[in-house]
């Protein structure tokens, strides 16, 4: 992904990825600071094992999402960080 970033997610046969694409912003604040906006996120997969293991209520499905999105750009900015090290 050109300018962007999957972060894939898998457990035995199922798997799920989310997906961001990185901006630079010029103005002064932002100015050398990525920012990273979720463009995709397809974790049906992961989210139906996760329910088949422990059924979930709508509300869990709200938390399991915020905690996708947690995740996920967690891993994002550890991997970038890495990768800005040269690593």
């Amino acid at each position: 992904m050109e300018n962007g970033y999957v972060v894939t997610y898998t457990n035995g046969e199922y798997s799920g990825t989310v997906e961001y694409v990185k901006y630079e912003m010029s103005n002064r604040l932002m100015k050398g600071k990525d920012v990273f906006l979720m463009t995709n996120s397809d974790m049906g997969d992961i989210i139906e094992l996760i329910h088949q293991k422990k059924p979930l209520s709508s509300d869990d499905f709200n938390d399991i999402n915020m905690e996708i999105r947690t995740d996920s750009r967690n891993k994002l900015e550890s991997f970038t960080s890495l990768m800005g090290r040269g690593l």
